[in-house]
């Protein structure tokens, strides 16, 4: 049975949970909280850029500073690219909201972002920069995300913007809004704080939490670490790592993983060119049950469980030509599978990632900043050569905590000392 009717359901209960959430924002009465004072959080409430005199105090403002917070609001579950609809920019004196709808050109302000003449400031902000990265046509220099920063401090990993702020100071941000109609105008005044709160504070969240990564030694890693957004290929969608996330730990012939593969790549592009979210045009557990069934025909392509009718009617022939295609190609290397766990891997895996997680805590790092026990798994499981991680900066630090572990008759030594892990004192 099509799931198309359900799926189109969903979709509008997300919109009517966005409307409903738009609409409380608006009906809500309350005061405000008051804004903490402090040198480096804007005080006044945020300015609303919507003309081209309000854009030009916004630039004029942004290039007298070394130093620019930036976030985004967006809805992302009804088109392939997600929809911008506000822009938060946040300097230690103002914050400004930014109405996208009302320019048809970005570029003065998004550039003025992304020179290397200046810091811009984000917190998980990867969506908002592969938005900035798409709009400007190429990456921002200079970027610091506080919540990877927040990960070499001694805060655990992923540590919300909110959580992270109340380590450095007695804010009180308001409850969350992400999933409400960022589109709709007029925005209410309790949206307009939630939105000029994610910039307001990332100044000051910059400064305390820079200044805990340096007394740890971390401040090269950190820098290393923000390397990656200054690469273009970090800014767009990665397949490969999609169709890893859909595969999980399940166990798949070679040739279960190139249609996976396959499929995952197809699946992007027609979602690319319908502008669908890719799980909008076939949800993961479909992809995974064309993968197993490898159908053969239009009818046993219709056949698979909840795969939509109309998918299969316009580009039944182009999924089964994927199909074929990593069918037959055989050259394609594989990577390397794990074997099946033993107890006594068990008891190895756990030993390595306690010792793992122990070592990054006493060193002010969040185990989960670099690795999870899954990678861990993987990497012992398939030869363990080299060290587990996914980028550089990853691999670095995880050779620094994990080859000591590996070390025949090596002790490790941890006190714990005011709340946490700690190295133990020098003799």
């Amino acid at each position: 049975m099509s799931t198309g009717p359900a799926k189109s359901g969903r979709r509008r209960s997300r919109r009517s949970r966005r409307d409903r959430q738009h609409q409380a924002s608006h009906a809500a009465e309350s005061a405000l909280a008051d804004i903490p004072q402090h040198d480096l959080v804007p005080g006044d409430p945020a300015t609303l850029v919507s003309d081209p005199a309000g854009m030009q105090e916004v630039l004029e403002h942004v290039s007298g500073h070394t130093e620019v917070a930036f976030d985004t609001e967006f809805i992302g579950e009804e088109t392939y690219y997600p929809r911008l609809c506000l822009i938060q920019v946040g300097t230690r004196d103002r914050v400004f909201l930014v109405d996208p709808f009302e320019f048809e050109d970005l570029t003065p302000l998004l550039s003025l972002l992304a020179s290397p003449d200046r810091t811009t400031l984000v917190h998980a902000g990867r969506q908002d920069l592969q938005i900035m990265t798409r709009l400007l046509g190429q990456p921002p220099r200079c970027v610091v995300d506080t919540q990877i920063l927040a990960g070499m401090a001694n805060l655990p990993w992923p540590c919300s913007l909110t959580k992270s702020v109340q380590c450095a100071i007695d804010a009180p941000l308001p409850p969350g809004m992400t999933f409400t109609a960022w589109d709709a105008r007029p925005l209410s005044r309790r949206q307009c704080r939630y939105a000029a709160d994610d910039v307001r504070y990332l100044p000051l969240l910059h400064a305390f939490l820079a200044d805990r990564v340096e007394s740890l030694g971390h401040t090269a890693r950190a820098a290393a670490s923000f390397a990656c957004f200054e690469e273009a290929a970090w800014h767009v969608n990665d397949l490969e790592s999609q169709a890893r996330k859909i595969a999980g730990s399940r166990r798949f012939r070679p040739v279960e993983r190139r249609i996976l593969a396959s499929l995952v790549t197809l699946r992007d592009a027609v979602a690319r060119d319908t502008d669908r979210p890719p799980r909008g045009v076939l949800p993961d557990n479909v992809l995974l049950g064309v993968t197993r069934g490898r159908p053969e025909s239009i009818e046993a392509l219709s056949r698979v469980k909840g795969i939509p009718r109309p998918l299969v009617a316009r580009r039944g022939e182009a999924i089964l030509d994927a199909i074929t295609a990593a069918r037959e190609a055989t050259d394609q290397p594989v990577p390397a599978q794990p074997r099946e766990e033993r107890p006594a891997d068990r008891v190895a895996i756990d030993g390595l990632w306690h010792g793992f997680c122990a070592s990054a805590i006493s060193a002010g790092i969040s185990p989960g900043l670099v690795l999870s026990r899954a990678e861990l798994a993987n990497w012992y499981l398939t030869g363990a050569e080299d060290v587990p991680g996914r980028a550089p900066w990853q691999r670095e630090i995880i050779r620094s905590l994990l080859n000591p572990l590996l070390e025949e008759g090596r002790t490790l030594q941890v006190v714990w000392r005011e709340g946490t892990l700690q190295p133990p004192d020098e003799e």
